[in-house]
């Protein structure tokens, strides 16, 4: 192995490593697949009428893990959970969820972060299971995670909540640099 080889192999797995690194946040939200059965470690807000965890199982709950999803069909107005996060102020935070709309009229869903609007949308159609991500930053050592749903004829599902510190440009630029110099080692050895 010659001694450009060497120093591309040994920046590659440097940046690999602290990029992979990065990546590997904890998730801060408690029951966020709801495998209690129920809602343990959130708060339920409004309209909390037709509106609860069920395990059917997989393949039957969302595509992340476990048997479990939330269900919410608040009629006439809007219901449903939040969560007080333990967070730090100016740092960005991936929010991550599996939202599955059922098409019904009249309804709605929308999802914030410490105040700042994630997605808000009016009579979604019909999908399947929808893996949504987002990122915002936190502004304070709490930052409260709420999700509302109204669906008069029906059900909206969630499932899989996930929030976890976002990796630093820097990581990701470390990765990128990593997975580039693992791709021209491999080049240069076929």
């Amino acid at each position: 192995m010659n001694r450009l080889t060497k120093m591309v192999s040994v920046l590659a797995a440097t940046g690999f490593a602290l990029g992979v690194s990065g990546l590997a946040s904890a998730n801060i939200v408690a029951n966020g697949s709801f495998e209690t059965g129920d809602f343990t470690g959130w708060t339920q807000i409004g309209n909390t009428g037709f509106t609860g965890v069920e395990c059917p199982g997989a393949p039957f709950a969302g595509p992340g893990d476990g048997n479990c999803d939330a269900f919410f069909g608040p009629v006439g107005s809007t219901g449903g959970i939040t969560q007080n996060l333990a967070t730090v102020a100016g740092v960005r935070y991936f929010i991550g969820f599996d939202f599955d709309p059922d098409g019904g009229t009249p309804s709605s869903f929308s999802a914030t972060f410490g105040g700042t609007t994630l997605i808000s949308v009016n009579n979604p159609p019909n999908t399947p299971y929808q893996v949504l991500g987002f990122t915002a930053t936190a502004t304070g050592a709490t930052t409260a995670l709420t999700f509302n749903f109204r669906d008069d004829p029906g059900f909206l599902k969630l499932d899989s909540v996930a929030v976890a510190q976002a990796p630093e440009p820097g990581t990701m630029a470390l990765l990128g640099i990593g997975m580039a110099g693992l791709w021209w080692k491999r080049r240069k050895a076929q």
